[in-house]
């Protein structure tokens, strides 16, 4: 398959207010410049950690990464930050290849939630984010998650219909769905990825 044909898809997961939206529009522009064809799906989490006390390499993520050891999942509840990314920017650099989902109220496994709770957490995202596709946190989901996006119109991105993480796979022109995070890693990095 030729590169420039390509029509995959690259996830970005976890943007939120703490995003560096500068590198962001970076990362984007270094997919775009080598695969003009894609689409980028910018899954935002509306509610965030505050980080501004983080080291400075750790302050665009949603949580403290150390939360990823806890096993209460309520630890994700105790957040300090709420709104949406300014990404008019990110728009005006690439009109109508950049789409939005949601990516849940609360970064959190949703598998570990009630589903009213859930239903909550989908529907208010979604709502606040104004988007109709929800990549579910750490990719985990349920019969519940599914229902209820069925129920709501929502598409819900499943990491089982074939999404590669950028980090751990090589670029393969093949594989139409990628995904990465944008507080992991830098456009010299997406390029020299791409480039290979």
């Amino acid at each position: 398959m030729d590169r420039a044909s390509y029509k995959g898809t690259f996830r970005i997961d976890d943007v939120s207010v703490n995003t560096d939206i500068v590198g962001l529009v970076r990362i984007v522009a270094a997919i775009r410049d080598r695969l003009p064809d894609s689409r980028v799906l910018l899954a935002v989490s509306p509610i965030a950690h505050d980080l501004s006390e983080e080291p400075p390499h750790e302050r665009g993520r949603v949580f403290p990464k150390i939360l990823n050891a806890m096993s209460d999942h309520r630890v994700f509840y105790r957040v300090d930050r709420i709104g949406l990314p300014d990404l008019k920017l990110v728009e005006s650099y690439f009109p109508g290849h950049v789409d939005l989902a949601s990516h849940g109220l609360l970064h959190v496994d949703h598998r570990l939630l009630p589903r009213e709770v859930q239903e909550l957490s989908i529907l208010v995202s979604s709502s606040l984010v104004k988007s109709k596709v929800l990549v579910p946190p750490y990719n985990k989901w349920n019969r519940d998650t599914e229902e209820i996006c069925r129920e709501h119109g929502i598409r819900l991105v499943k990491w089982e219909d074939g999404w590669r993480h950028a980090s751990h796979n090589g670029f393969d022109p093949t594989c139409p769905h990628y995904y990465l995070h944008a507080h992991d890693t830098t456009a010299a990095e997406i390029a020299e990825w791409l480039d290979r």
